[in-house]
């Protein structure tokens, strides 16, 4: 740094001037002690005519007074140079360390989070299939009606038609393109969690992470599948908060098929989810209860800008 300025950054720039600074204290007494000083004898002088003895009588003063102001010199450089490093390592240091708090959290997101693979995503999407067939049965069964099994095939159908809201969504999200945010689609979270759709911030100092949990009632309306949901979500909120101390934004996604239940249950239901979600404060929470039609012309600027 001694031989090269350093012009990247404006606290590096400082700290590199006042090294300079400090090696000049030494230098220049060094350099002026090192040449001559003007000094001759006395006969050599008498030779010399009026002209000349005035220029060495200035030299020799000149030198004087070069000598008694070098050692005031040499500490003003010291410490000001001392005054530049302390000031530029002071804010160089601060920015360096809020470079490296944000360089951990990257980290350790990406220690933290991976993206599921398509046997995974089918693995996912056949268990919320399931459980959400088992809560409809369950419902039956209270009401004395006999629960009608699922084929292999309408199985099928309903996991494709999950996999495909999800990805409604995402797309969405891939096409507004906020430059924002790093979206990413069916995230693990510490092999404990996993998201449907997870969008990092490029700024963390300014944005919160946004995590979105998609489901689609196929089968039928049902509370359990929202508390469920609603209960995930949050554990996941706390075990993010926990390990990074960062509270993401959390926002649940219902959509319903159109013929599911009357417009009076349609409603019932939605007033039913309002009324429970209400009774909680759990930081940033969203919820959208939407049918197929509402989904596809939803505004993803609703969630991100």
């Amino acid at each position: 740094m001694l031989n090269k300025i350093e012009f990247s950054d404006l606290y590096r720039f400082l700290t590199s001037i006042g090294l300079i600074f400090i090696a000049s204290s030494f230098i220049i007494p060094w350099l002026f002690m090192k040449q001559e000083l003007g000094v001759i004898s006395s006969t050599d002088y008498n030779g010399l005519i009026q002209s000349s003895k005035d220029l060495v009588d200035n030299r020799i003063s000149l030198n004087l007074i070069v000598i008694k102001a070098l050692p005031f010199i040499s500490i003003g450089l010291f410490l000001f140079g001392c005054l530049l490093i302390f000031i530029g390592f002071k804010k160089w240091k601060k920015k360096q360390d809020g470079i490296d708090e944000t360089d951990g959290i990257k980290l350790e997101l990406l220690r933290a989070t991976k993206q599921l693979d398509s046997e995974e995503i089918d693995e996912k999407a056949e268990m919320e299939v399931q459980e959400e067939i088992q809560e409809s049965t369950s419902s039956e069964k209270i009401k004395d009606e006999k629960p009608k099994a699922k084929s292999k095939e309408e199985i099928e159908k309903l996991k494709t038609n999950l996999i495909g809201m999800e990805k409604l969504f995402y797309d969405k999200i891939i096409e507004f393109n906020s430059f924002a945010y790093e979206p990413k689609a069916n995230v693990k979270i510490d092999d404990k969690f996993e998201a449907d759709i997870v969008l990092t911030p490029n700024n963390k100092r300014k944005n919160p992470d946004i995590i979105i949990e998609v489901k689609y009632l196929q089968t039928k309306l049902n509370m359990d599948i929202v508390k469920k949901s609603f209960s995930a979500l949050v554990r996941m909120r706390n075990h993010i908060f926990n390990s990074s101390k960062r509270s993401p934004t959390l926002i649940l996604i219902m959509v319903y098929r159109s013929d599911i239940g009357n417009a009076d249950e349609i409603r019932r239901f939605k007033n039913g989810v309002v009324e429970y979600l209400s009774q909680f404060s759990v930081g940033t929470f969203r919820h959208f209860i939407l049918n197929e039609q509402e989904a596809e012309n939803f505004n993803i600027n609703t969630i991100i800008r």
